[in-house]
């Protein structure tokens, strides 16, 4: 029978235990994921956009993609591919320069040397029904015809400098856009000009035509699109706040989109934008990279001279200050501004087989896609500086032309097999141990999505970093990478089906970084009459007692508490005076119980509130030595000496304090106001102090005279009332 009671005592004891320990836990769990576990987050297209591409597009809605196959054609003798054109799929000519030469890709990527100019530059191509490929070129405003063989001739020679495009109606009526003069030609097939619009611009830049053969003409500087009927008519369509269009493309229903590439002009030829500048050549080794830091330039006012020198637009040498934009126009003159951008020039425009349109950029050169919806996507960043002309093959590939250097892309409508995105470091601040890492991924069948962390203690990746952790394949795994202060993740992308790709629009790591110490900035004990000097309105507080304040920080911005302890000089043992002080950073020490000699306080800061007991960290800080006084000073030898003659009472007396100095000595008659009686030196100064009190015997005759003596910390000391008769 005891034995089964023993029992049941014994199971009780047990289950109480384990219940204290779940609540404890419970506690400790709900604590550390609360105040101290952290999470980074990327989930908008801001976020992705710190990290590197390879094969992979950022849509505006922050999800990422596989991007369209892209495969480099082969090299090009040049620095730079101005302009394309093609009839049949995946083949197409390509404009060059110094000399102006055009190049045929067949849809293999094979290049050759289709037909050499003695010109210079070649800006424009437009091919007629026949196959015959038109150029035009700078700086002495030629066409050249040439026919499917290669075989060409000089076609037309213009009375402008600049051809900046060609374009065919869809009669075979050749238009010519020219500059410096804005005018747009109207050529007949034997090669006569005509003026088909004088604008008011200096430079026609680009042209686009309509079903109905209604002509759009970009202009610079005026930033204007106008509207040209095959009669000759024009009317603007649009007047942007931008000083140059650049480029237009025109969907199936007539929409009209723009781009535009405004910046600080050249100092060569400041009316002429976008014009080749000739400088020398530089040194072989140097490779002609450009920002567009207004610090990396220098813009070179050299002469013209063909034999020396490459070709290179005006925009290389211009600074694209502020934002350049892409704008919608409908028919009705409807507007809409589809993209921003900062820093850079939007150079060319293509629509593909849906109607979604193809930005390119530079000199930071971008490929951007803006859907129907006016979504963006960055489909590319490209080494080159510049991509320079988009078409659209008739099978929905692009071609795409860069500068400097030179290059012609293949970029498919079927995405790439695989592709990689590595984000921004993350810098956790402190050492910090990885939780678990999560995303939001869209894995259609034959697709797949893998992450990967590495950790290390310094702000670019290095080789003291750790390797690539293994692959993650669930979301909510627990990260293997070390403990570091920085960790970068990295998604792989795949696909077995060139149709479909995998996205992922949110990524989020947790972490727990290292626990700092908090740290105890000063500590300062006042007297009951006021704070320390600078800090306002004084406190409030009885007799006698001491304000202790103080200031503290953390680093993790944990939760503090504070313990304050007391000695008195000359003990070695600290007393505890409050503990688990948690709201203000001031106590009030009433201190009439102490004996009175000289202290110093100590304050121990905790962050235990916001972490386990075995990680909390602690910082402590003594005071100055400071002074507890609760004696009143006494008044002693007091005597009285009435002198008739002059009607004078005089009353003197000695005042002292065993600790600290004599602050006031004063006197009232009959408890009235209280008068100041400076010491015989006029100065408090010391200890003990010797004072004289005259004042008139007539006023004092019949009356209660009191003195009070009062010391540094506020004692007052009274003498017996002395009553003149």
């Amino acid at each position: 029978m005891q034995l089964k009671n023993y029992n049941k005592e014994l199971v009780r004891t047990m289950l109480l235990g384990i219940i204290i320990l779940s609540l404890l836990s419970t506690s400790l769990k709900c604590t550390l994921y609360a105040v101290e576990t952290k999470q980074w987050i990327d989930t908008e297209e801001s976020d992705f956009a710190k990290g590197k591409l390879e094969n992979v597009s950022i849509q505006s809605t922050g999800r990422l993609t596989l991007s369209p196959m892209r495969q480099k054609r082969e090299e090009i003798p040049a620095a730079y591919v101005w302009c394309q054109a093609s009839k049949k799929a995946d083949t197409a000519f390509v404009g060059t320069g110094d000399p102006g030469t055009i190049f045929m890709i067949n849809q293999f990527g094979k290049i050759r040397e289709f037909y050499k100019t003695p010109d210079l530059h070649i800006q424009t191509i437009a091919i007629d029904t026949f196959g015959n490929v038109y150029a035009g070129t700078i700086p002495h405003g030629r066409i050249y015809r040439v026919s499917p063989d290669g075989k060409g001739e000089l076609f037309c020679d213009l009375p402008d400098p600049y051809v900046w495009d060609l374009l065919f109606d869809n009669n075979g009526c050749l238009y010519a856009a020219t500059g410096d003069n804005g005018i747009i030609y109207k050529i007949s097939e034997e090669g006569t000009p005509s003026v088909f619009f004088d604008s008011p611009s200096t430079n026609i830049l680009d042209l686009v035509i309509n079903k109905d053969n209604t002509v759009y003409a970009a202009c610079e500087p005026q930033g204007i699109i106008y509207k040209v009927t095959e009669s000759g008519k024009a009317s603007v369509l649009y007047d942007t706040k931008e000083g140059e269009i650049h480029c237009l493309a025109i969907d199936r229903d007539g929409v009209v989109y723009a781009g535009t590439s405004s910046g600080t002009p050249p100092t060569l030829t400041p009316s002429l934008p976008l014009q080749p500048e000739f400088i020398p050549l530089p040194p072989p080794q140097a490779e002609m990279l450009f920002e567009t830091n207004a610090n990396s330039h220098d813009l070179v006012n050299a002469p013209y001279n063909p034999g020396n020198g490459i070709i290179k637009e005006a925009f290389e040498q211009s600074i694209a200050t502020g934002q350049n934009s892409v704008y919608r126009i409908d028919e009705e003159g409807r507007v809409r501004e589809l993209l921003t951008i900062e820093d850079s020039f939007v150079l060319s425009l293509s629509l593909d087989t849906n109607d979604d349109l193809l930005v390119g950029t530079g000199n930071r050169a971008k490929l951007l896609k803006i859907n129907n919806h006016g979504d963006i996507s960055l489909l590319y960043n490209f080494d080159e500086s510049q991509i320079l002309d988009i078409i659209t093959y008739q099978d929905g590939n692009h071609s795409i032309a860069t500068g400097n250097s030179a290059g012609v892309y293949l970029l498919t409508n079927e995405y790439s097999h695989n592709g990689t995105y590595d984000s921004a470091v993350l810098d956790s601040s402190y050492v910090s141990t990885w939780g678990s890492i999560s995303w939001n991924s869209q894995t259609p069948p034959q697709t797949e999505t893998k992450l990967f962390t590495r950790s290390g203690n310094s702000r670019r990746p290095d080789i003291t970093w750790s390797n690539w952790s293994r692959g993650y394949v669930k979301s909510g795994e627990k990260i293997t990478s070390p403990a570091a202060r920085f960790i970068q993740y990295r998604i792989l992308f795949t696909t077995r089906n060139p149709a479909s790709t995998p996205t992922i629009d949110h990524v989020g790591i947790h972490y727990l970084p290292q626990n700092q110490a908090p740290f105890i900035e000063r500590i300062g004990v006042t007297s009951d009459e006021g704070g320390e000097e600078g800090e306002g309105s004084k406190v409030e507080k009885p007799l006698p007692s001491k304000c202790i304040s103080w200031t503290s920080s953390d680093p993790n911005s944990d939760t503090l508490t504070f313990d304050l302890k007391y000695k008195k000089i000359g003990e070695k043992r600290w007393r505890n005076l409050k503990s688990d002080i948690s709201s203000e950073e001031q106590y009030i020490w009433e201190t009439q119980s102490l004996p009175d000699g000289y202290y110093q306080v100590k304050i121990v800061a905790s962050d235990i509130q916001s972490n386990p007991e075995i990680l909390a960290l602690t910082d402590e800080k003594q005071s100055s030595t400071f002074l507890i006084d609760n004696t009143s000073p006494t008044i002693s030898q007091v005597t009285k000496i009435i002198k008739d003659e002059d009607d004078i009472l005089t009353i003197t007396g000695n005042t002292r304090d065993e600790l600290c100095t004599i602050r006031e000595i004063r006197y009232s008659i009959d408890a009235g106001e209280h008068r100041t009686i400076f010491p015989k030196d006029n100065i408090f100064d010391s200890n003990e102090e010797t004072f004289q009190l005259d004042i008139p015997y007539a006023s004092s005759k019949g009356h209660n005279v009191v003195i009070e003596a009062v010391d540094a910390e506020g004692n007052v000391g009274n003498s017996r009332k002395l009553y003149i008769p």
